[in-house]
């Protein structure tokens, strides 16, 4: 049985980052993924992702980024995660507005967060659909008139029909964040099943492979499953239309049973089945496949020898099952011709997952388990050409001693609530745990690598030792390397390894532990007859590889040199741009407005020498009086300045 975590509130962090808008193409037919030009290819690194949380009043979210991925400017070298897991939803911008949060994402961009997956819906309570399907006590979570149409012909300024209330402001969250948001995953775990039904296999009473799952069952939806397919629609058309590079994908689905009730059914309100107004099936509207998986709740299976539950409770146990999830959701792509035999193969990613520091009744939890088991779970996602992870959670929600849930003892720090910088002065108290440590240092050492499945399997690794090989860009080789546990509640194993004398390896490498980033300590060990445990290792033929930056410190020097002056500022008709070239370079200058469309675009037809340049902005008394956004770019940077005009 497929369990999930417990329903809960909590915030995660709610960011957006820098201005980066483009306009979109003009809307002639939607955008389906079973086309394959439309769905792009993923040629970016494996991002070590973090679901980042909310701890109280004593952290914001500058500061919970600080910790996570490193900010040198304040003395916190982070936990090794370079992309988070956000949330933006509808009842929380029709609240603050759609621009609460522009200065944070700059900060955040700044620490070198890339690529992000953020989860869009749960509308304000005026935006839900009243209705009570199939007798629930509850009426729907869905959006209200989502069955309007999708387009209209610009009547309110907006390309979208503003009536159809989910488009709207999947519209104006895409727009806005559409240059740094990778992945959108639409809704969080909308298959969070309280009727148990979700787990079960075709034959047994109430499965969903041969029935529909019931509304009444669907705790973030309290709808059919076409709604959930209609709102994908939805999705892939507009956002889409924004941003045709980005990713529409699930939102964190848990039950393969629930993928094939998605492929099957179209968006048809009546009965899921294909018409004319409804031509395709769920399949058509997402590019990624994203789920999530708790390991903890597979770790057994009944053994009638003994009569009763046989137990793994061990990290290599646990890194199956999150595989096998993978596997089994990729079967069930594979039954509808999502393989690429009919239509586009789909990506994946992994936006919730990770085992508890402690046991819980029968569950696996200890130390040594989860920091074995992270490190490990981050190498089987990339063979697994899983193209993120992330991990629940930034910090414990808990001390060890508070806790009663395995899901409170799963940061990569310790307790944070109330010892953040807000009430301490600044100082930064956190304390990384051992899972942290390890986090971080497989972040660190491979995070400018790629997974290398030619060299592995010229490693010819027994059954009994996992891990593999990665290269970074100038050819440097890491291997990742472990002895795989088999013995229920212990993490102790071991084998020992060489490697064969045609890969022509050097004959010294050097060995790091899987806390290299506290320690900073390596060893040069012969590459025969090495010794493994449990715990990963890290081998290296030499440590010049590819030298992580600090972008903080990056992105400080280039605004530096930039010495970007926009005067004078308020203006009424006419600005000054002042830079200085290090470089010759393209200049492009994009002016939006608060809503972040484009008013004003000046290019520069040739590249600039080296030196001080100086650009005349003209005409702004033709835009409204307002404040709107100056964004200077080259083919090295990008910088963004305020500019207001008043009549």
């Amino acid at each position: 049985m497929l369990n999930r975590k417990p329903y809960h509130t909590s915030r995660y962090l709610l960011i957006i980052l820098l201005i980066a808008l483009f306009s979109p193409a003009s809307f002639s037919q939607p955008y389906t993924a079973n086309d394959p030009g439309n769905v792009p290819v993923y040629n970016g690194y494996y991002m070590y992702g973090i679901n980042p949380g909310y701890y109280g009043n004593s952290w914001d979210n500058r500061g919970l980024a600080n910790i996570a991925a490193g900010n040198t400017l304040v003395g916190v070298p982070g936990a090794g995660c370079k992309t988070f897991r956000l949330n933006i939803p509808e009842y929380f911008t029709n609240y603050f507005g759609y621009d609460f949060a522009l200065a944070e994402y700059a900060h955040y961009f700044s620490l070198g967060v890339r690529d992000q997956t953020v989860f869009v819906g749960f509308p304000e309570e005026g935006h839900k659909d009243p209705a009570f399907y199939s007798g629930c006590s509850i009426h729907s979570q869905m959006f209200n008139n989502m069955y309007d149409p999708i387009w209209d012909a610009g009547e309110n300024g907006t390309p979208v029909n503003d009536n159809n209330f989910y488009a709207l402001y999947l519209y104006k969250v895409a727009t806005r964040y559409k240059g740094f948001t990778k992945f959108w995953e639409i809704m969080n775990e909308p298959d969070f099943d309280v009727g148990a039904n979700g787990y079960k296999d075709p034959g047994l009473a109430g499965n969903w492979w041969e029935n529909n799952p019931p509304p009444c069952d669907l705790l973030n939806m309290r709808a059919p499953i076409y709604n959930y397919i209609r709102m994908l629609r939805i999705s892939y058309e507009v956002i889409k239309y924004v941003d045709p590079t980005a990713y529409v994908s699930t939102g964190g689905i848990g039950y393969p049973s629930f993928l094939d009730a998605i492929l099957r059914n179209s968006d048809n309100p009546v009965d899921g089945t294909i018409t004319t107004d409804f031509p395709l099936k769920g399949g058509a509207y997402f590019d990624v496949l994203s789920y999530h998986n708790y390991p903890m709740y597979y770790l057994r299976y009944w053994n009638n020898a003994i009569g009763g539950f046989t137990y793994t409770r061990h990290s290599d146990s646990g890194v199956d099952t999150f595989i096998s999830i993978k596997n089994k959701m990729q079967d069930v792509l594979a039954s509808y011709g999502y393989d690429n035999s009919m239509f586009p193969k789909k990506h994946f990613i992994c936006t919730e997952n990770n085992i508890s520091r402690k046991s819980w009744d029968d569950m696996i939890g200890s130390v040594e388990a989860q920091r074995n088991y992270i490190i490990k779970a981050h190498v089987r996602a990339q063979q697994e050409d899983i193209k993120q992870l992330y991990i629940y959670l930034l910090g414990d929600i808990k001390s060890e001693a508070e806790a009663n849930d395995p899901y409170q003892l799963m940061g990569l720090y310790k307790k944070l609530e109330g010892i953040g910088p807000l009430l301490n002065g600044g100082v930064y108290q956190q304390q990384l745990s051992d899972e942290g440590i390890a986090n971080k240092t497989v972040s660190d050492i491979l995070r400018y690598s790629r997974y290398n499945a030619s060299r592995t399997a010229a490693m010819g690794l027994p059954s009994s030792i996992g891990g593999g090989a990665f290269t970074d860009s100038i050819g440097n080789h890491t291997y990742v390397l472990w002895a795989k546990t088999a013995t229920d509640q212990s993490e102790v194993a071991s084998a020992t390894y060489s490697f064969p004398l045609a890969m022509s390896v050097s004959p010294y490498l050097y060995r790091r532990e899987w806390n290299f980033s506290a320690t900073m300590a390596s060893t040069s060990i012969p590459f025969e007859n090495i010794p493994l445990t449990g715990a990963p290792i890290f081998l290296s033929e030499n440590l010049t590889l590819v030298k992580l930056k600090d972008p903080n410190k990056e992105k400080t020097i280039q605004q530096q040199q930039l010495a970007l002056q926009l005067y004078p500022n308020p203006t009424v008709s006419t600005a000054t741009l002042r830079f200085k070239l290090t470089r010759p370079s393209t200049v492009k200058l994009v002016i939006t407005d608060m809503l972040g469309r484009e008013v004003r675009v000046m290019s520069m037809n040739n590249k600039l020498s080296s030196g001080i340049h100086t650009i005349t902005i003209e005409s702004l008394d033709k835009l409204a009086s307002g404040t709107y956004y100056c964004r200077f770019e080259t083919e090295w940077m990008q910088e963004t300045k305020k500019i207001s005009i008043i009549h």
